[in-house]
């Protein structure tokens, strides 16, 4: 019989296939005694062929069914249209501070390394604006406060941020303390950087906005830090293959606005990202 890797919720199908073939009904299938050996095979034959066509059709709706019952995303992530989305920045942990200091190339290898991608430029887009199209992810008018995007700017030093280690945004850091404490144990300039960086930082805790959230509940599009997604005409060139959106905590943007001029190596203070996946891999 073809299958013979299945899923074991079929057992109670199994069983109730089994249990229609009874002693009782082998008995009578080849007519009992003189009646003659051929006409007992071909019964039995037939009776066996029916009872696995029907253990195969049981076997192939309770995996329907199972497959039915599969939500189209994992249980961190949203359904906005055809695209599974992170509910927050990277770490996509409600309360911990996102990311940064990853460049493009970095951020998808942090996705691709949870069996996801960078969000593409568009399906960001439809999870701030929805279907109308706002500008914001709560409405078309700009509302101060609202989500974190009218922090102080701080002036920063970029000769402290080149001295920023190049072996420390990797896929297995789990949160922000971790990248700092990474990047100081580099070396002495690497330190610099990280104490900067901290210096800098106003992000605030993922999720902490409850405004701050489109209508599919994807939190901080706009504001926090400002998102790698990849441009789905893909991009001037292939070491421009990211659109910048959402801006971060110091200046507000709408959720159609982008920066596309730096390439993929380019990492900055306040720059992070979030994860997207398409349904037909969720998990």
């Amino acid at each position: 019989m073809p299958g013979v890797s299945r899923r074991v919720p079929c057992v109670l199908a199994l069983a109730a296939v089994l249990g229609a073939c009874s002693d009782d009904d082998a008995s009578h299938a080849g007519g009992g005694p003189g009646s003659g050996g051929s006409g007992g095979a071909d019964a039995s034959s037939a009776d066996a062929g029916d009872a696995d066509a029907a253990l195969e059709a049981a076997l192939d709706g309770a995996e329907a069914s199972e497959a039915e019952a599969m939500p189209p995303c994992p249980a961190d992530m949203l359904l906005v249209e055809d695209a599974c989305v992170d509910r927050f920045e990277a770490p996509n942990v409600a309360g911990a501070l996102p990311l940064v200091m990853y460049s493009f190339d970095e951020s998808a290898a942090w996705c691709a390394a949870r069996g996801k991608r960078l969000c593409f430029d568009d399906e960001w887009t439809r999870s701030c604006a929805g279907p109308t199209g706002s500008s914001y992810p709560y409405g078309d008018t700009h509302v101060s406060g609202t989500c974190n995007d009218d922090e102080t700017w701080k002036v920063y030093d970029q000769s402290k941020l080149n001295g920023w280690p190049w072996t420390v945004s990797k896929p297995g850091v789990e949160s922000l303390s971790q990248l700092l404490d990474a990047a100081r144990a580099v070396s002495a300039s690497g330190k610099v950087a990280a104490d900067h960086v901290e210096a800098l930082y106003q992000a605030e805790p993922s999720g902490s906005n409850s405004g701050c959230v489109g209508p599919a509940q994807v939190h901080d599009l706009c504001g926090n830090v400002e998102e790698w997604t990849r441009r789905r005409d893909g991009g001037a060139g292939q070491d421009f293959s990211g659109a910048l959106k959402g801006r971060y905590w110091a200046e507000p943007r709408t959720c159609q606005n982008a920066v596309t001029n730096h390439g993929n190596a380019f990492r900055f203070y306040e720059i992070g990202f979030r994860c997207c996946k398409d349904p037909s891999a969720a998990e």
